[in-house]
């Protein structure tokens, strides 16, 4: 069963595989004896290169987005990803409010 990976929202979808690429370094290629290291590595290139691919095919790499990652952990910390849904995200105003502290103009103290 694939195990899943879900980030927080970040302000660019580049941003997003950045947090991404921490997240796999950590996990999967500093705690992995050499071969198997190379071998994460390979899949890294192959997950990210799709992901920034569709990225700009859309033009929505300046876009925020979350990225939600399956994947599954073999034996001996083998990096094997399932998929990668990304989550575009908009970011508008829903209310404006103003809290004033002191009136300018006001009485003078």
């Amino acid at each position: 069963m694939p195990l899943r990976q879900r980030f927080k929202i970040s302000p660019t979808s580049r941003g997003a595989i950045f947090k991404l690429k921490r997240w796999f370094y950590l996990n999967f290629f500093s705690k992995a004896s050499a071969e198997v290291r190379e071998q994460n590595r390979q899949a890294w290139l192959e997950l990210s290169r799709k992901l920034i691919d569709e990225l700009n095919k859309r033009g929505v790499s300046d876009k925020p987005a979350r990225i939600t990652l399956e994947y599954e952990k073999g034996i001996n910390n083998e990096f094997i990803p399932v998929a990668a849904t990304i989550e575009l995200m908009e970011i508008k105003p829903l209310e404006v409010i103003t809290v004033e502290l002191r009136k300018v103009g006001g009485a003078k103290t």
